[in-house]
């Protein structure tokens, strides 16, 4: 499972690396919103906009753009939402770039000295599963594809072994350092950094941790520029109260099933179709004294299939209380996700026991609730938002 690079960054500063600062946004408003924080926050001349999507080769594809102003801040973002970012490890089509990070510019030179410029490496940790060990990979090379300077230059990356009992030692850290050319000024900082990433690693049960490029500043800090993690799937069961990757499981999950999902704090969750609709039913059970535990849009298109993983979905987060299900039938019918609703009930073996708050109106809704009304599910129907309302109001109170 992998992690997109603000993912990464959370993880990192969890174990108090120092990352560049930066905020995650959806549209062209949140972007000039948050490059107005980071302008004043970082005290920095410019600003990077980088593209979250799984995949490597961002900066040669246009993935990554720096800019100077809010105007560009605007543009730039706008014309990278939306719109498909295809390098050299995606496919033809590319990926869909839903969210950018609006990040710190650090290599922007804010010193005395200007025509000094921050030296970048190469630095990852993974199993290697022949020798049955984490290894840690570097290079003096950061900041370029690795897997093309190790079949032209391989003499240019080392690597250390990492003993599972002894763990990551001391002298590995110098051996590391020395190999790199760290200089004495940057050695403290350097040897916390290498040991907080190795703890890192392990705690988050990763199979990959790699900073390409991570850099040395001017005044002796290390800081990653640019992060790839790759979480064991296998080990989900342990991470589970781990927030971020919770978030990182369910987000992959949504991006398999093609609807548009965002995990909340509250304790109701919705099921809609359609966005607009999908926000006046958040603001509608925040005005009745309920919160909203997701954003959940199945979409103009969705079929049984699609209706039942998006319920499996919200039956997952523990903290919800009551299900809101507003559907307006249109090109999606209601007996569509009458259906969809009873399949999962029969799945896991009638085991739902959530109350559900139903709001049907459109095409097939006589069909959809003579579908339901057969289930013994605890449903309460509702005639419109304001009734649905009433009703998540009785059962949250």
């Amino acid at each position: 499972m992998n992690l997109y690079e603000y993912q990464g960054r959370e993880i990192l500063k969890k174990f108090l690396i120092k990352v560049p600062d930066g905020i995650i946004v959806y549209n062209s408003e949140e972007a000039v919103k948050a490059a107005k924080i980071l302008f004043k926050r970082t005290k920095k001349k410019s600003l990077v906009i980088k593209a979250q999507i799984h995949a490597g080769g961002r900066g040669k594809s246009g993935g990554i753009r720096i800019v100077k102003n809010l105007t560009e801040v605007y543009h730039e973002s706008k014309n990278l939402l939306g719109k498909y970012l295809i390098t050299p490890q995606t496919s033809k089509k590319g990926i869909l770039v839903k969210k950018i990070l609006i990040s710190e510019d650090i290599y922007s030179n804010n010193d005395s000295d200007k025509n000094s410029s921050p030296k970048e490496y190469f630095l990852s940790i993974l199993l290697n599963r022949d020798k049955e060990k984490n290894i840690i990979l570097y290079s003096k090379e950061g900041g370029i594809n690795i897997e093309e300077l190790s079949k032209k230059n391989p003499e240019k990356i080392f690597s250390e072994e990492i003993d599972p009992l002894l763990g990551l030692q001391m002298f590995q850290i110098r051996n590391i350092a020395s190999n790199l050319e760290i200089n004495k000024d940057s050695l403290k900082n350097f040897s916390k950094f290498i040991t907080y990433l190795n703890k890192a690693y392990h705690s988050c049960d990763a199979l990959l941790m790699e900073i390409n490029p991570f850099i040395k500043t001017l005044d002796n800090e290390i800081i990653p520029a640019d992060i790839k993690i790759i979480l064991d799937n296998n080990s989900f069961f342990r991470q589970k109260n781990n927030y971020l990757i919770y978030n990182n499981f369910v987000e992959k999950k949504v991006d398999d099933y093609n609807f548009n999902f965002l995990k909340l704090d509250g304790n109701v969750g919705c099921m809609v179709n359609g966005a607009g609709l999908a926000m006046a039913t958040m603001d509608m059970i925040k005005s009745c004294g309920g919160d909203p535990a997701n954003f959940l849009d199945i979409g103009g298109s969705a079929d049984e299939k699609r209706v039942e993983k998006a319920l499996h979905l919200i039956l997952k987060d523990k903290s919800v209380k009551t299900i809101l299900i507003n559907i307006f039938g249109g090109i999606v019918r209601c007996d569509t996700v009458a259906k969809g609703i009873i399949k999962l009930y029969n799945k896991i073996n009638q085991k739902i026991k959530i109350p559900l708050v139903i709001r049907l109106q459109g095409t097939n809704e006589k069909n959809a609730k003579n579908i339901l009304n057969k289930s013994s599910l605890p449903i309460y129907y509702a005639n419109d938002l304001k009734d649905a309302a009433n009703k998540i109001k009785q059962i949250v109170s």
